[in-house]
């Protein structure tokens, strides 16, 4: 679905774009600080990744693009003061990521980082809004969902893509198949929800139920929503999780930032007793957050796990 009127000034995702296109059009050396292997703490989750160095789907092309990704932290998420920090939980805190030299942000300049912080600051105000329609949605009271959201799983990844060139014939030796070339390949997102802006090039590709890709135009002043796995599972498969790719062939530049939205990590997953009719069975057990993260990333690194599955 698209959303419109959601209270954040265009100007907020304009100049967090113009500052990330500036940053990845930049020499390599100048983004290689900030690497994801770079980071031993944060074990290559966030940070900078080259092009062509990620395989989401491996019945499809290497991904064409270059990423910025980067986890929730709570010293910039405007709900909590620097004090409650010192007081987070201890079984929150083994799941939360508070990097106090600042990776990857400390490696970036600030030309780039800090528009891009201020975007996503007013997009978790924006979550948290989302997540109550969603419960009223679902049967829920309200706030019956807030508790699970006060540490989220909320990360972000601004993605660059440049034009895809298709090969020719006389490119492609006959004894090879030749794999759908992506900007990134088709999968689902881990979480309850993906909020998306995309600029006005295109490219985004959605799968209707009866297999055939759509395109997800760009509309000016709305985002995206793409739900996620987690979403699926709590509504035990009545709000499927969104099957999307990246194709971009435009002959132009693309740039697209996506903000993640999911229950703390410490939490746990599991289908609701609102959204079941009488007698229906569950289909999934519940999974915590982190053990369903952790699966999702190791079927994403290790391409012959992954298989292209898109069921979850």
């Amino acid at each position: 679905m698209y959303i419109s009127n959601h209270g954040i000034p265009l100007s907020l995702f304009q100049t967090a774009q113009d500052a990330s296109l500036d940053w990845f059009r930049s020499p390599l050396a100048d983004k290689e600080p900030a690497n994801t292997n770079n980071s031993i703490k944060n074990k290559g989750v966030v940070g900078y990744r080259p092009r062509q160095t990620q395989h989401i789907n491996p019945w499809e092309s290497v991904d064409v693009r270059e990423s910025f990704s980067w986890r929730y932290d709570p010293a910039y998420d405007p709900l909590h003061s620097p004090s409650s920090l010192e007081s987070i939980p201890p079984h929150v805190k083994k799941y939360v990521e508070h990097d106090t030299d600042g990776f990857p942000w400390s490696l970036t300049p600030k030309e780039f980082s800090q528009p891009v912080i201020r975007l996503y600051q007013a997009v978790l105000a924006l979550g948290r809004q989302l997540v109550r329609v969603f419960a009223l949605a679902l049967g829920l009271g309200e706030h019956d969902l807030d508790e699970k959201f006060t540490w989220p799983d909320a990360g972000v990844a601004v993605n660059y893509y440049p034009p895809i060139t298709p090969r020719s014939p006389q490119q492609q030796p006959h004894s090879e198949p030749q794999q759908p070339k992506v900007g990134i390949g088709s999968h689902t997102d881990f979480q309850l929800f993906t909020l998306l802006y995309q600029d006005d090039v295109g490219g985004l590709q959605v799968l209707s139920p009866e297999g055939q890709w759509l395109n997800a135009r760009p509309v000016e002043g709305t985002l995206v929503v793409n739900f996620g796995d987690y979403m699926q599972r709590i509504t035990n498969g009545k709000w499927v999780s969104t099957v999307h790719r990246v194709v971009n062939n435009s002959g132009k530049e693309r740039l697209s930032i996506a903000f993640f939205w999911g229950f703390g990590l410490h939490e746990s997953c599991g289908v609701l007793d609102s959204v079941l009719e009488e007698g229906e069975e569950k289909k999934y057990e519940e999974i915590g957050c982190w053990e369903w993260v952790q699966r999702r990333i190791e079927m994403m690194r290790d391409v012959k796990k992954g298989m292209g599955e898109t069921t979850v």
